[in-house]
């Protein structure tokens, strides 16, 4: 049996006629010769589970890769998500090609454009502004802009003095009441290093992710 590589991974929303599809691409890669599989068939299974890792939906197809090895995948259907439990998002997706795992990854988007669709939108100006949350340790400060942006600051304590620990700037968008920002930076301590994050955060109740107030 080949071997296979992850080389891409994506989620992204795609709509079908009346059914809501969650869309998936993976590319594939022969790991002896680095080459694209192309053109070739597999076998595929993919679960969608919750944050306690109950699976609550799976489905085994057959798909073929394109002359670029890339294989697409239409998963599910408008009633997927539609009796899912909010309460334990992030949802995750599993993918396994002719019983080799591909990956596991956290669904960002998609369910969650569907399924907010039950939950009243966040109105905009209740999330604008500085947001913290403080330990002995530390802490975190988040400002959203009226524009779409956002930055992020972590603060270590030690020996009685605030040092920032490393800091993030992007965008976010607003769906339902969730909130999810992308956003590059990194370490400000020497040893950081720059990288690009995707956070989901939740509003409920004046709070974010149930420890972020506004200041």
């Amino acid at each position: 049996m080949k071997k296979m590589k992850l080389l891409l991974l994506c989620l992204v929303a795609s709509v079908m006629g009346a059914k809501a599809q969650m869309g998936y691409q993976i590319s594939l890669l022969n790991t002896a010769t680095g080459e694209p599989r192309a053109n070739e068939t597999v076998t595929v299974s993919v679960s969608l589970s919750n944050n306690a890792n109950e699976v609550f939906y799976s489905e085994t197809k057959s798909a073929t890769t394109n002359d670029f090895g890339v294989l697409s995948l239409s998963i599910g259907n408008a009633d997927t998500f539609k009796s899912v439990d909010l309460s334990k998002m992030p949802f995750f997706i599993e993918v396994t090609a002719n019983g080799v795992m591909i990956g596991k990854s956290q669904v960002l988007s998609v369910p969650v454009a569907e399924v907010a669709k039950r939950i009243a939108p966040i109105d905009k100006q209740l999330i604008v502004g500085t947001w913290s949350r403080f330990s002995n340790g530390g802490g975190t400060t988040l400002v959203f802009y009226e524009d779409g942006t956002i930055t992020e600051a972590n603060y270590e304590v030690y020996q009685g003095n605030v040092y920032e620990k490393g800091s993030y700037s992007g965008t976010y968008e607003i769906e339902g009441n969730n909130i999810y920002t992308y956003m590059f930076g990194g370490g400000n301590n020497g040893n950081g290093t720059n990288k690009t994050v995707w956070r989901t955060y939740r509003y409920k109740d004046g709070i974010i992710d149930g420890s972020f107030s506004k200041q």
